[in-house]
């Protein structure tokens, strides 16, 4: 758990913003784990490795112009960057502050969270903020050991938000990205993810073996429509206009 919450709050912190000569420094050091199985994983920490061994003196210019073009869309038009928001990748109209940002929205209070200042410039369905609320449901995780409900709602925020979006966001920064840098925390990322919800099912479904028990479940969009119809009954049921479908 602490490995998870430690490789989130990393690739978090690297969507945030320009990466610092501080952060240049530490990432020096790290120990990235380059000889494990022939996977994309292990291929995006060797890209990063070698990135890291060979960049140069200019390396925080060249990340700094990078991460302008291929995330804020500097010197280009949107349909040619990655832009780090849930919403533009899962919305009709491509643009921000759209159902998935409400979702999330939602998930953050019930959970007692605010943005703060810090964080003030990003929206909530920014691929930083999404990671560091899984890194916090990993810490949450091991502080309460035997709270399994914790693991079905890590599962369940990584299928319905991050990999709803992020592996396109991902193939994105490979095809826009100059520096290697930045295709090689694509890969990772990308590869990460989908890793972890492996990881999650595999922890999952040895606890649901063990106890014969489970939270989760699915409804279908047919079946979701007879439900509503029999609320209607008795109840009136609101959502946005705007929103087609509801």
């Amino acid at each position: 758990m602490k490995n998870r919450e430690n490789l989130y709050r990393f690739l978090g912190k690297i969507y945030r913003k320009e990466v610092d000569q501080n952060f240049l420094h530490q990432m020096n050091a790290m120990e990235f784990p380059t000889d494990g199985p022939d996977s994309d994983l292990s291929k995006g920490f060797c890209m990063i490795r070698d990135y890291l061994e060979h960049c140069g003196d200019d390396a925080l210019t060249d990340l700094a112009v990078d991460y302008a073009k291929v995330f804020l869309a500097a010197g280009a038009s949107q349909s040619n960057a990655a832009f780090p928001y849930e919403s533009v990748y899962t919305s009709r109209k491509k643009i921000v502050m759209q159902d998935a940002w409400e979702k999330v929205c939602e998930i953050y209070t019930a959970k007692g969270l605010a943005k703060g200042n810090v964080t003030k410039d990003i929206m909530e369905d920014h691929i930083t903020l999404e990671l560091e609320y899984m890194a916090l449901l990993c810490k949450e995780a091991q502080e309460d050991e035997e709270n399994w409900e914790l693991l079905y709602e890590q599962r369940d925020f990584l299928n319905q938000h991050l990999l709803n979006w992020v592996p396109e966001f991902c193939a994105d920064i490979n095809k826009y990205a100059d520096t290697m840098f930045y295709k090689s925390i694509g890969k990772i990322t990308d590869a990460y993810l989908k890793l972890d919800r492996a990881i999650l099912d595999s922890m999952i479904d040895s606890y649901d073996s063990k106890t014969g028990s489970s939270f989760s479940c699915q409804v279908s969009l047919e079946k979701m429509d007879e439900i509503i119809k029999e609320m209607q009954k008795n109840y009136k049921i609101y959502a946005p206009k705007r929103f087609e479908k509801r």
